[in-house]
């Protein structure tokens, strides 16, 4: 029953952290060209940025949390 409960926030800090990550590197695409998604905005990749480490760091504490869970098994 723990394991399936650190599992799964286990899968919701990696599909945070991933979110975040791929949000940075968003590009619009127009007629002619494509651009950054956040030019003139550089607090939103500065803000995805952080949050994606910090969820980084949880995910990996969970994954931990997981490993040493099977290993006592």
């Amino acid at each position: 029953m723990k394991s399936e409960k650190l599992k799964s926030r286990r899968n919701l800090f990696m599909s945070s952290t991933l979110m975040c990550l791929f949000l940075i590197g968003t590009f619009k695409f127009d007629e002619s060209s494509f651009n950054w998604m956040w030019t003139g905005q550089i607090q939103v990749p500065i803000i995805l940025g952080i949050s994606s480490i910090i969820l980084g760091i949880f995910w990996i504490i969970e994954n931990r949390k997981l490993k040493d869970i099977f290993l006592n098994e």
